[in-house]
């Protein structure tokens, strides 16, 4: 498990993704589901990022997010890397998190 976190690619943040999500959590996935939960996976992502900038970015609301927020993120962030790979399995049309520019949404807010 530890070999994953040690990769030289993607950021801290998409390692400890991965850590954090079971390998070929979406094998049994079809492209339709993939692309259903790449949607809703963003979508909370995206609330997750907008909840973590509400706290403020004074150190109490740095921390507040730290606890409440960050763990979750991880894990979607950790999700959305094994649905791209799924979708690229399966070679589906539509690639989870491709549709913005970079591949992955944005996570400044986050860091």
């Amino acid at each position: 498990s530890l070999v994953g976190c040690a990769a030289s690619d993607g950021t801290p943040d998409d390692k400890m993704g991965r850590f954090l999500v079971a390998p070929n959590k979406y094998v049994l996935y079809n492209c339709v589901q993939i692309a259903e939960q790449a949607k809703a996976t963003a979508a909370r992502e995206k609330e997750l990022e907008q909840l973590t900038a509400k706290a403020g970015p004074g150190a109490d609301g740095q921390l507040v997010s730290s606890i409440t927020y960050r763990p979750e993120y991880l894990e979607l962030r950790g999700n959305m890397i094994e649905l791209r790979r799924a979708a690229a399995i399966k070679n589906c049309k539509f690639v989870p998190g491709m549709e913005n520019s970079g591949g992955r949404a944005s996570d400044n807010v986050i860091r």
